[in-house]
């Protein structure tokens, strides 16, 4: 008796496993054939590649997000720069930073004098409302001009051999750059 039972259970499980497979090959033929009848053939493979390209898109996307986000930062920087060196500028035009012009060499041991220059014939020719033909308006207020001679007197001399008294040109104060703000004379 015992084998009956077991005879019939293991027709049954080869009946029902003979069952699943006759029913996947249905499936698996009317899937074809509606994939023929309907030109969709290849799907599958379609869509094992395009998972592979989703993939690698994303990898992409995430490489040109750091990439827009490390070019936002470059951005950013060149306009924060940009932004300081307009302020700088208008600054610089606001506070009419004066130009320095040098006479003689920076020569070690050799002191620096500094002399204000004023050119008296652009102060009149203000007087007369028009500017004078030849020399900046800038000269009716007094310049500096930085002296590296041996002595007060040699520095004096330097500028009006630079700037002569016969074309208005005059020195109204020069002084001896102390050690303690003295532009430094570079050796050699």
């Amino acid at each position: 008796m015992w084998h009956d039972y077991t005879q019939a259970l293991i027709t049954a499980f080869g009946l029902a496993g003979l069952g699943f497979a006759i029913a996947k090959l249905v499936v698996v033929f009317g899937e074809r054939a509606i994939e023929k009848r309907h030109g969709t053939s290849g799907v599958r493979d379609a869509i094992v590649r395009r998972a592979k390209l989703e993939t690698k898109l994303e990898a992409r996307r995430s490489d040109r997000v750091a990439e827009l986000r490390e070019a936002d930062g470059a951005v950013e920087d060149i306009l924060r720069r940009r932004k300081i060196l307009e302020r700088q500028m208008k600054d610089s035009q606001m506070a009419g930073e004066r130009l320095v012009r040098l006479i003689g060499e920076e020569v070690k041991g050799m002191p620096c004098y500094i002399a204000m220059v004023v050119n008296k014939y652009v102060g009149t020719a203000n007087f007369q409302q028009k500017p004078h033909a030849y020399i900046d308006p800038h000269w009716s207020q007094p310049q500096m001009v930085e002296v590296w001679a041996k002595s007060m007197a040699d520095a004096r001399a330097e500028v009006e051999r630079r700037f002569p008294p016969a074309f208005g040109y005059a020195i109204t104060r020069m002084q001896d750059v102390g050690a303690a703000d003295v532009p430094t004379a570079k050796a050699g």
